[in-house]
């Protein structure tokens, strides 16, 4: 399965939140599909494979950081940009969930230069 290089996928229990990104990422040029639970996001990959994932950190289903490990632990979604979507701003934080895999962090409440920076833009991916 190859990647979609124009394909991101956001996965938030938070409709505002989902809403927000999806039309920031869209004004970046990327094609966006939205999930409200991890486990959803995760069976979408067995078929489709975008170029990056924005994962909520706290989901009730699942969350970010047991979502990214499935992820990280198939050598096929290697190349997939997995970030860490969070209102968790502690350094600490951070510095963990890069450990654990994922390949950047963006602090909750986004905005347009942030995002940008996390995900660079889609022919950069």
């Amino acid at each position: 399965m190859s990647i979609s290089s124009h394909l991101a996928f956001i996965t938030d229990d938070n409709e505002i939140n989902l809403k927000v990104a999806g039309a920031l990422l869209k004004r970046l040029g990327w094609s966006v599909e939205t999930f409200d639970n991890a486990r959803a996001m995760l069976q979408r990959l067995e078929d489709v494979q975008p170029a990056s994932i924005l994962l909520d950190i706290s989901m009730p289903d699942m969350g970010g950081e047991s979502a990214c490990a499935h992820i990280r632990a198939r050598s096929e979604w290697n190349a997939v940009r997995v970030i860490a979507y969070t209102a968790h701003a502690m350094s600490e934080d951070a510095d963990r969930f890069r450990a654990n895999g994922f390949n950047a962090v963006l602090i909750k409440p986004i905005t347009l230069a942030s995002l940008t920076q996390a995900m660079g833009r889609p022919e950069q991916c």
